[in-house]
């Protein structure tokens, strides 16, 4: 009967390793990556970086400047002039919401299957880069129909479409492996033994959350973190998440440490 109990106990303990281990990647995901506002909160300042904005504003010019609108003496004129007002773009308010709205569309397209293209419409820019120009110039400049512009083709991620219909429940990872746990310890014959084994799986847990901190580059398939505009963006969130997951790995296996030694000391104490 005891060794059902203690082979039970183990199964017990196992899962409760297994969600352990879990636990804090997954939360850490569905906090900052699943969840919009979370993945906003990451992105939306990132509209500082001089390359995105360069990439917005010298988009906003080709497309002024681009087709068979205007006349050559015009785009002579006006490029200099565009080029100065697209400089002074990342300042404004609508640099700031181009920048979030293309982030919103690049979070939909992440969790969306297939390969899609993130799409931004410019002309909130074009009309703030060319209003000014106008004053300065004798003549109405004309729009383009359609001022919609690809920034990138976001790759499909299956990966991260599975995470999104588990990572929700990750909250409650940690509170059930600490039920398991203490169900196992209850249920267990050789309780002792068990909680020795129960720090041995902190410790698994721990170094598994430090591993996956200290190496999620490697995780991350190259097609998504070194992809173009995609990629910068990708390698800021593997970056939080290692200086969230290592100290919190380590912790974690401390914690699991002093759970063995604890063990450890009431096998000895209950020998004598």
């Amino acid at each position: 009967m005891s060794t059902a109990r203690d082979l039970l106990a183990l199964v017990l303990l196992l899962g409760a390793t297994v969600l352990g281990a879990l636990w804090l990647p997954a939360t850490w995901i569905d906090d900052n990556v699943v969840d919009e506002d979370g993945f906003l909160a990451i992105t939306v300042p990132l509209a500082e970086d001089p390359e995105f904005q360069r990439l917005l504003s010298d988009s906003a010019v080709q497309e002024i400047l681009g087709g068979d609108r205007l006349p050559d003496w015009l785009q002579e004129r006006l490029t200099p002039l565009a080029e100065e007002q697209a400089e002074k773009l990342t300042d404004t308010d609508v640099y700031g919401t181009l920048w979030g709205a293309s982030m919103a569309e690049l979070h939909h397209a992440l969790f969306t299957p297939g390969a899609s293209e993130l799409d931004v419409d410019l002309a909130p820019a074009i009309d703030r880069i060319l209003t000014p120009v106008e004053e300065r110039l004798p003549i109405d400049i004309p729009r383009p129909e359609d001022a919609t512009v690809t920034l990138a083709t976001v790759p499909d991620v299956p990966l991260l479409t599975a995470l999104s219909a588990v990572t929700p429940w990750a909250h409650w990872a940690g509170p059930a492996a600490l039920v398991l746990l203490v169900l196992a310890l209850i249920l267990g014959a050789h309780r002792r033994t068990l909680l020795v084994l129960a720090g041995l799986g902190g410790i698994l847990a721990g170094a598994a959350v430090w591993w996956l901190g200290t190496r999620i580059g490697t995780v991350v398939p190259d097609a998504v973190d070194q992809a173009v505009f995609l990629g910068p963006i990708v390698r800021e969130f593997e970056s939080r998440f290692q200086t969230a997951m290592a100290p919190q790995g380590i912790i974690l296996l401390g914690a699991g440490a002093l759970v063995t030694a604890a063990g450890v000391v009431l096998m000895g104490l209950h020998r004598r």
